[in-house]
Formats: C-alpha cells, sequence, structure tokens
C-alpha cells in the first residue's frame, strides 16, 4: 500500500509525549485560513512510499514511544494511515493524530483511525484563534481528545515548544512555533 508524504521528521519530542517519527501527509482540502503547512495541500507533492517500508524503519528504532501524523489532512489518505496506525500498535507504539475534520464529520474509516489513537487533536484551524502558547495545537477551538487509555491521566502543560534540528549537512530546520524574536536569534550570520 502507498501513501503520498509531504515530509518526515525521524525524532522528535514535541509532536506528542516522548520520543515519536512525525509524519506529514501530503494532500488537504480542507485549506484553513492562515495554515502554516500549505506547501502539503497539494494532493501531487511530496513523494510516494510504501507503508512498509515506513513501519520498517519505526522498527529499527527502538526508542521511539510513538508516532505523529499531520499534514496536509491525514484521514485523506484514510487507507495508508489505518495501515500505519495498525503497524505502529502492532509494535506497541503510541499514536498520535492531527486531524481537521471534527468528530462528527468522520466516516466509518475515519473514525476507526480516530479509535484506535491514543491522541487525537481535532478542529479546523482558525486563524483568528490562533494561540502559539497552546500545547499541540495552534488554535483554540482544536481539542485535545484521549480516545485510548494510554494517555488519559496525562496532564496537558499548556506551553510554547520549538524544537531546532540540524541536519549532517549543516541545514537548521525549526519546528513548532517559533516566534519572530526565535528565529532572528538562530538565524545565521554569514
Amino acid at each position: 500500500m502507498k501513501i503520498q508524504i509531504g515530509h518526515t521528521l525521524e525524532s522528535s519530542e514535541i509532536y506528542g509525549p516522548g520520543l515519536r517519527s512525525v509524519l506529514w501527509v501530503q494532500g488537504c482540502t480542507l485549506a484553513c485560513k492562515g495554515c502554516w503547512n500549505t506547501q502539503y495541500w497539494s494532493s501531487t507533492g511530496g513523494i510516494t512510499t510504501s507503508v512498509d517500508e515506513i513501519v520498517e524503519k519505526w522498527a529499527s528504532t527502538p526508542e521511539l514511544e510513538g508516532i505523529t501524523l499531520l499534514g496536509g489532512e491525514p484521514l485523506q489518505q484514510v487507507g495508508p494511515v489505518h495501515a500505519l496506525i495498525r503497524g505502529a500498535r502492532r509494535m506497541g507504539l503510541s499514536v498520535f493524530l492531527y486531524t481537521g475534520y471534527e468528530p462528527e464529520e468522520l466516516s466509518t474509516d475515519m473514525l476507526d483511525c480516530f479509535n484506535m489513537s491514543d491522541i487525537v487533536v481535532t478542529g479546523r484551524y482558525v486563524h483568528e484563534l490562533r494561540n502559539t502558547n497552546l500545547r499541540w495545537r495552534g488554535s483554540t477551538n482544536q481539542i485535545v481528545h484521549f480516545p485510548t487509555p494510554r494517555y488519559q491521566a496525562l496532564d496537558i502543560e499548556e506551553q510554547h515548544e520549538v524544537e531546532v534540528h540540524l541536519s549532517s549537512e549543516g541545514e537548521l530546520s525549526v519546528y513548532g512555533y517559533a516566534t519572530d524574536e526565535f528565529l532572528t536569534s538562530i538565524e545565521v550570520k554569514s
């Protein structure tokens, strides 16, 4: 089974509890005003890869606590996303799913993905409700759900999280909700 992926981050600590592998699924027709991931809207962008290849990569990273799926809109590739969730669950990895859909909008297959995930953020991003001090969401209308018992006792401390990665080629990447001041502070001078 194939899936269209916009971006991957092999390890992160800001997209859910513990060390996580993060996948930005390519394609989204929700087109929320002010979205900062517009590069993942086109269903033809990114790369096509196999679900099995992704799951094998997770299996070779024993320090992972879980996976996080965002995008784009993961549930617009519901078949492959369902397969990824099943693969993660078989390995004992936790699953964090982001979706712009509201629970009442979910089809049966989408609802199955929701129910198999340990943490789900639902709701479209609303630019007028933007708040970068929320943990794991960008606007105050978005809701964090705990469909399984795994993290139900987790206390979500609201905080502004940013992560900086330096590639082996010297490329600096910033993840999370970085302020202009923070970006200026890490700007490399030539």
